[in-house]
């Protein structure tokens, strides 16, 4: 939730006051401050960084969020508890566990998809490769801590780490996409599991919804990725009878529609960016425009 004019003297009195409680529950051998968080798509936060002493990292909660959860609440007590709690659950990176060598990243080289345009100042200073008008970026994930995973954006400074070009990253980065567990599964089938609607309701919903199917991988995250294997699109492909339409959920999801000829890409596009714009979080959006995969070229396009 992000503050308005009318709330911002409210806000910011949040923000010290959540600031000053964490600081105090947590005592003197940690600083609880301030911390600017530059977001995908251009887009910009505060954040609040909790920092032991001695610790290589330290995790940056996103103020905004914080605030939405103590509007909600009503209770300062109730939003400290939680982020306390988070703390607890989600342990911050340890630096310590960056791969130093190229054989010991290169298993860990993940590919993730977001928008060129919207972040042509960001990719300056990154290793990165077009795609249509997207631009494929780079992860290394960590190992697992506790049950949570965590990646670091691949930069400069590790690529010369590793001694590394962006042609071996491209290449480890497609190669362990391949090896991902992927689903395509229909949008009224994850909606009526998340929902706990029953089947024979869901099949009253209207055919331009229950035609969607949704692609991700199995961690939900990134999986937006899935458009650069070419199985996935031929195995939808099949099961779709023909070409389709790709609409970009967010970065980390895809909706896969048949073209049936019932609607065009005109009024899907408009769909995505009013989803966009009503639903995702602009640091989520992956794209405003709508792809096509066309079985006679086995590639995807810009429709």
């Amino acid at each position: 939730m992000q503050p308005g004019k009318e709330e911002d003297m409210e806000y910011e009195k949040f923000k010290e006051e959540i600031r000053e409680r964490m600081q105090e529950r947590l005592g003197a051998g940690t600083e609880v401050s301030f911390h600017d968080l530059q977001r995908n798509n251009g887009a910009e936060t505060d954040g609040l960084e909790v920092r032991e002493e001695s610790a290589a990292a330290a995790p940056v909660f996103h103020l905004d969020e914080l605030y939405g959860n103590y509007c909600k609440s009503g209770s300062m007590e109730e939003t400290v508890g939680r982020a306390l709690k988070t703390l607890e659950e989600k342990p911050p990176v340890d630096i310590g566990a960056v791969p130093k060598t190229w054989e010991a990243a290169k298993g860990r080289i993940r590919a993730g998809l977001v928008h060129y345009g919207w972040n042509r100042e960001a990719l300056k200073g990154i290793p990165h490769r077009k795609f249509l008008n997207l631009a494929v970026t780079y992860r290394v994930e960590l190992p697992e801590s506790e049950g949570f995973q965590a990646g670091i954006r691949i930069n400069r400074s590790l690529m010369e780490l590793w001694g590394a070009m962006e042609e071996q990253l491209y290449m480890e980065a497609m190669e362990n996409l391949e090896k991902e567990p992927y689903n395509i599964q229909p949008i009224a089938k994850l909606l009526g599991g998340m929902a706990g609607i029953p089947a024979e309701a869901m099949r009253e919903l209207p055919e331009e919804v229950t035609k969607q199917h949704v692609l991700s991988n199995e961690s939900c995250r990134y999986g937006a990725a899935g458009m650069l294997r070419q199985d996935l699109m031929e195995r939808f492909a099949e099961q779709a009878g023909g070409n389709f339409y790709i609409l970009p959920s967010s970065i980390h999801d895809l909706i896969l529609l048949p073209d049936d000829g019932s609607v065009s890409a005109e009024y899907l596009k408009e769909m995505v960016q009013e989803v966009n714009k009503s639903v995702v979080a602009r640091e989520e959006w992956l794209s405003e425009d709508v792809y096509y995969y066309k079985c006679g070229e086995k590639k995807v396009r810009i429709a």
